[in-house]
């Protein structure tokens, strides 16, 4: 027989609030919920040795990316090169202080948490002197990361810069370039490698389980740990494993999901009125807008990278407002529509919230790599933190928005549906 390596009896879905009892998961098996459908956990064949040797690799690769040049850029017989460091002092020489602050955060401190944590905790599970209270710590920090690392699309951001410098003047990819690309490669894999369920049951062992039937939790007088999956009594206000505060719903989520996109329905307005982008080419200077930079591109014919920037800055953000005010909507006066389709837009909200953040990475990098005085330099423009408030407070309000109370709506139909 094979030597399981998960083993928990049962466990809440997040999404649906459906008890599941979990079967003996082998590596690489993976348990989604019986009733909506969502992956619950993921146990990968020899997780700790990949998750050690993609991370550690990973770091190595963010070393070489910061210690060489990173960017050429010649233009008129001058020349310049641009170190990946330069992204951020740029940005604070100038000034920017607040988008210095979130290229900081998006490059170098997210990233580094994460793989730190995860590394340290992979090797605590090879020394067990380590206090757990400090491995659950890890662990929050893992979960609270993971949404907001965006090194892969601030690499599509770069590509995307340089199709709009290339026609101004030449640019070369130099060293440290590839190993940036590597690095965020590496980082992807490790974050696949990581299941939030399979890390707590490392850290703390199984959860405590009723003597239930599997079922909705709040039906049979349970809650759900919403941070690791626990099934806990109704009348528990922390989980006994993770430690973090539990509730059957969200308090107050519908109301704090409505507010955060009202907010960014209002910052957009600002984000698009404005430049995002200042253009100075001998002495004189040039704004350009969101709209305007994807009219360059497509004039340029650069049409595939004109639709991306249309797709990431103009219609994610308005769809993911409309995408959630509607499933708020849907709560309150529901459609036909099942509740399984609502849930695939919600998570399909979640997945591209962030590549909004494309044309804010454009921005940062041209400003670090066009500076070359009154002959030509690139500016961020009035509208780029705009723009970046609308993407914060859209994910936010992804993220404050509960799906189980979607489930909830659909049976109080269901039951009235059947009294009549």
């Amino acid at each position: 027989m094979r030597h399981q390596v998960f083993t928990e009896p049962l466990t809440v879905c997040e999404q649906c609030d459906q008890v599941n009892s979990v079967p003996e998961l082998q590596p690489g098996e993976r348990l989604r919920c019986s009733h909506c459908g969502h992956v619950l956990v993921s146990v990968h064949a020899h997780a700790s040795r990949r998750i050690l040797s993609y991370g550690f690799s990973s770091l190595l690769m963010l070393a070489l990316a910061i210690s060489f040049p990173f960017l050429g850029f010649a233009t008129n017989g001058v020349e310049r090169s641009v170190t990946l460091m330069d992204t951020l002092t740029v940005l604070l020489s100038q000034g920017y202080l607040i988008l210095g602050a979130i290229i900081s955060l998006a490059l170098f401190v997210f990233p580094l948490v994460y793989l730190c944590s995860v590394l340290f905790l992979v090797l605590s599970f090879l020394h067990p002197t380590v206090l757990k209270s400090t491995q659950q710590y890890c662990v929050r920090w893992l979960q609270v990361v993971q949404p907001w690392l965006m090194v892969d699309v601030y690499l599509v951001g770069i590509l995307v810069a340089l199709v709009k410098v290339n026609s101004l003047a030449d640019v070369s990819l130099e060293l440290s370039f590839w190993a940036f690309c590597g690095y965020v490669l590496l980082l992807l894999k490790t974050v696949t490698l990581v299941d939030k369920r399979w890390f707590w049951f490392k850290v703390a062992g199984p959860a405590y389980s009723h003597s239930v039937q599997t079922g909705i939790a709040r039906l049979e007088g349970l809650i759900g740990c919403h941070f690791c999956g626990a099934v806990l009594s109704k009348d528990a206000h922390h989980c006994g494993r993770c430690r973090h505060s539990v509730h059957s719903r969200h308090p107050r989520s519908l109301s704090t999901t409505l507010a955060l996109l009202i907010a960014a329905l209002v910052m957009y307005i600002p984000a698009n009125m404005f430049p995002i982008m200042q253009t100075t080419f001998l002495g004189s200077t040039e704004p350009s807008s969101i709209m305007g930079g994807v009219f360059l591109l497509w004039s340029l014919g650069s049409y595939p990278v004109a639709l991306i920037i249309l797709f990431a800055s103009v219609v994610i953000p308005l769809a993911k407002i409309a995408a959630l005010s509607w499933l708020v909507w849907q709560y309150y006066f529901p459609s036909r529509h099942q509740t399984v389709q609502k849930m695939k837009l919600y998570r399909l909200t979640e997945l591209m919230g962030r590549w909004s953040m494309i044309d804010v990475f454009v921005v940062a990098v041209l400003s670090s790599m066009v500076q070359m005085g009154n002959l030509m330099a690139i500016y961020p423009g009035p509208a780029v933190l705009s723009f970046t408030a609308v993407i914060v407070l859209t994910m936010l309000a992804a993220m404050s928005f509960d799906p189980r109370l979607l489930w909830d709506r659909d049976r109080q139909d269901n039951s009235l549906q059947e009294e009549a």
